[in-house]
């Protein structure tokens, strides 16, 4: 399964980026994951409604801060999250590993 998901970023990074193969091959994991999560029916505990105060908490610290930096100029001393991860993703192994990372992440998530 890992060796398929590395291929799987690795052709996925090499697509050209806003195209619509691209967009593809990044909404695949996407709805394979979202239809996974609709399938499962956790019980709503008090750690449930708990994290879901952190996780929005943290999401609105990142908008926060994007929106901040947006605003702000120049992009060099204010980044945005878009601008760290162009100089990141400026390159097809960066590009794979940001991929990978995402995967992982998405599919740590899913475990808890």
């Amino acid at each position: 399964m890992v060796a398929a998901v590395l291929v799987y970023a690795w052709i996925a990074s090499g697509l050209r980026a806003f195209t619509h193969p691209e967009a593809v091959v990044v909404a695949i994991p996407l709805v394979v994951g979202g239809i996974a999560m609709l399938r499962m029916h956790p019980p709503e505990t008090d750690a449930t409604r708990r994290g879901t105060w952190v996780w929005a908490a943290l999401f609105g610290a990142v908008l926060i801060w994007e929106l901040i930096s947006y605003r702000l100029s120049p992009r060099v001393e204010h980044p945005t999250l878009s601008s760290i991860a162009d100089s990141a993703m400026s390159t097809h192994p960066g590009r794979f590993v940001v991929f990978v990372a995402w995967v992982g992440l998405g599919y740590w998530l899913f475990r808890r």
